[in-house]
């Protein structure tokens, strides 16, 4: 009966946890965005100096190309911390924490968005129309209405701010469009100035001075998602603590 209870636990637990997991980013309906994600970003003229910022060890220097604001539909992001990703690590670039795609305008009034696929990679952000769709849905999406934001701060509540935020989030960002570099010469980054381009070097480089999410996403699956986990991991260890105790307990049974 014990083997039996573990068991149901264990299937239950398998099943919630994979049914979220492709439940959970799910977008969010048009009804449900703010009305403030359909209008264009902010991007003026600044006469803000260069300045540094010291990140650990490493000191960057930071050069604002123009201020900038922009509410938007996270769809996919990138965490400059995983464990996989390379290039930040070797270039000791500690002050780019998260990069986040977002859309904004015609891509979310005309709800091409959901017939969508979104990825990010280490610098990246990848779309596609999903399978089943045609060609229409492809040439209906605006890639003028996404944009992939390299978010720089230094600021320790604005820091855990970008790191909460997720798939489905509403933000609202301000801060400035920028080139930065470290002091160690490791490397030098670029931002894209125009909502046009494509490919390399169109992502946004954002020194942060605001950053909030909105309005969050938050929906039954991406709870189950975060504590169906607990029951399955639990499920499994006490089945292994189980296995070995059974033999050990038949053991001293017969030597009594």
């Amino acid at each position: 009966m014990f083997k039996r209870i573990l068991q149901i636990i264990f299937i239950l637990s398998a099943i919630a946890l994979i049914a979220s997991y492709f439940m959970k980013d799910k977008l969010p309906e048009k009804s449900e965005i703010d009305e403030r994600l359909f209008q264009e970003p902010i991007q003026e003229h600044t006469d803000k100096e260069p300045f540094e910022k010291k990140v650990g060890d490493i000191t960057y220097n930071i050069k604002p190309i123009t201020s900038y604001e922009l509410y938007g539909l996270v769809v996919t992001y990138h965490n400059a911390n995983k464990w996989w990703d390379y290039y930040h690590k070797v270039w000791n670039d500690f002050i780019n924490l998260k990069d986040v795609c977002v859309i904004w305008g015609s891509n979310i009034d005309t709800e091409v968005y959901k017939q969508m696929k979104f990825k990010s990679g280490s610098w990246t952000c990848y779309m596609e129309s999903k399978s089943g769709a045609g060609q229409e849905v492809q040439s209906k999406f605006s890639f003028s209405h996404l944009s992939n934001n390299h978010l720089l701060a230094d600021n320790e509540e604005i820091a855990r701010e970008i790191m909460s935020t997720e798939i489905g989030d509403q933000i609202h960002l301000k801060g400035y469009l920028v080139e930065y570099s470290s002091n160690d010469g490791q490397f030098q980054r670029k931002t894209s100035t125009f909502r046009e381009d494509t490919g390399n070097n169109a992502c946004e480089v954002v020194y942060l001075t605001d950053f909030e999410i909105i309005k969050k996403k938050e929906d039954i699956y991406r709870e189950i998602y975060k504590y169906s986990k607990y029951p399955l991991i639990g499920s499994i260890i006490i089945f292994v603590i189980y296995l070995f105790w059974s033999p050990l307990s038949r053991k001293k049974d017969k030597k009594k």
